[in-house]
């Protein structure tokens, strides 16, 4: 698997989006929303949010295309 570096942009959309799931983990525990689901749902909310996730997902969903396309061409 490709090793992928942080750049500065990337750093602040992190810092942004912690900032961002953060205010909504406090508003689901305003609400009574039990610790474990909370937790659950940070977990997913921290891996949609990061960039270099994103990233890693798109040339999979590119490396899974080519080879679609190249299984459709034999």
């Amino acid at each position: 698997m490709t090793d992928f570096k942080e750049t500065d942009e990337q750093k602040e959309l992190m810092n942004d989006a912690y900032k961002i799931i953060s205010s909504v983990l406090a508003e689901l525990r305003d609400q009574g929303v039990p610790d474990e689901v909370i937790f659950n749902f940070s977990q997913s909310l921290i891996r949609h949010y990061d960039p270099i996730e994103q990233k890693r997902l798109q040339e999979l969903s590119e490396e899974k295309d080519a080879l679609f396309k190249e299984a459709n061409d034999l």
